[in-house]
């Protein structure tokens, strides 16, 4: 009889972090559902109608990555790999959310025209910053962690156990020789398939940006399922080593960045950006909206740092993606 691998300690810790996570964001996700379907309770009165749908699919959706992080916890301590790979993807979503998180916090509070709040300043950032650090530092160390060589070992040592499994092998999606830094790049450009099924659900109020233009109703729609579609396809493609979706993936990230620098420095982003709002009848703003109005143009510049990973990652691992998409080819089906 086979031995089954038992995971070390901190394997262990960092699947009990995940599963914790994904448990608390579950409940919060759960009462935000919940509360927000009684209009007269403030959390659902503070939002106009058309905003509701919005607000349904975007809870709804983080629950479903919530509960998928319990799962993917509970795989990382049976030590399966595919989970080690989900939780990587997952902590390097939460280091950079939280770090852009960190600089939107400090550039609003600090760079705002001053006034008379209730709480200091200091101790705004200090909690806020708490807020989004300890995310931040979770992430880091299940990046350091999942990513040293004797970690690594113990997952690769229960992949026969996983080989065996007829379950696993027929739902196995990544071909076996998909270089790692492929794997991680495949998996999030293919999750934005979640998206998909909640657009038609999308209020016509929601806009679309592309190249400095404004797109409304079934053409913001089209748009963004074109967009999406652009991401998906080549994300798939990466993951069954289709040598077609190395040179489509450069594209589409090409596109992505191109799209990001021509919102950032369009002439007319800050006037769509305000037509936009006046549209929604959200309720009143702050007085330093509008100063948020003209950072939030930069905001975009920071958002490129992914698609510009993407690059990165690929050009740097080209030839171990054609070598393994080459050696797939020429394997006898």
């Amino acid at each position: 009889m086979t031995a089954t691998p038992r995971a070390s300690s901190s394997i262990i810790a960092a699947g009990i972090f995940a599963i914790l996570g994904g448990v608390l964001s579950s409940l919060f996700n759960l009462a935000a559902l919940i509360l927000f379907s009684f209009s007269k309770f403030p959390l659902g009165a503070t939002y106009p109608d058309f905003m509701r749908p919005v607000l349904y699919v975007i809870w709804t959706f983080f629950l479903f990555c919530a509960v998928f992080l319990v799962v993917v916890g509970i795989q990382v301590i049976r030590l399966r790999n595919w989970a080690r790979i989900a939780l990587l993807i997952v902590a390097g979503c939460l280091l950079f959310f939280g770090v852009i998180g960190i600089a939107v916090i400090f550039v609003t509070i600090f760079g705002a025209a001053p006034t008379d709040p209730l709480v200091s300043k200091a101790a705004l950032a200090s909690a806020l910053a708490v807020t989004y650090g300890i995310p931040v530092v979770i992430a880091l160390w299940w990046l350091i962690l999942l990513t040293r060589a004797s970690v690594v070992a113990q997952f690769h040592s229960s992949a026969p156990l996983d080989a065996q499994s007829p379950v696993i092998s027929t739902f196995r999606l990544s071909k076996p020789g998909c270089p790692l830094a492929v794997r991680i790049v495949g998996w999030y450009l293919a999750s934005f398939v979640l998206f998909l099924p909640f657009l038609p659900f999308f209020p016509k109020r929601i806009p679309a940006f592309f190249f400095g233009h404004l797109f409304r109703g079934p053409a913001a729609l089209l748009f963004l399922f074109l967009y999406f579609a652009l991401l998906i396809i080549p994300g798939f493609g990466l993951l069954l080593l289709k040598r077609w979706s190395f040179p489509l993936t450069i594209a589409s990230q090409l596109l992505v960045c191109a799209n990001g620098l021509a919102a950032t420095f369009s002439p007319t982003y800050t006037e769509m950006v305000r037509s936009v709002l006046a549209g929604m009848d959200l309720p009143q703003l702050p007085p330093t909206a509008e100063q948020m109005l003209n950072y939030s143009r930069y905001f975009n510049l920071l958002s490129l740092a992914i698609p510009i990973a993407i690059l990165v990652t690929l050009l740097v691992v080209r030839r171990q993606f054609f070598a393994a998409a080459s050696g797939i080819a020429g394997s006898p089906s």
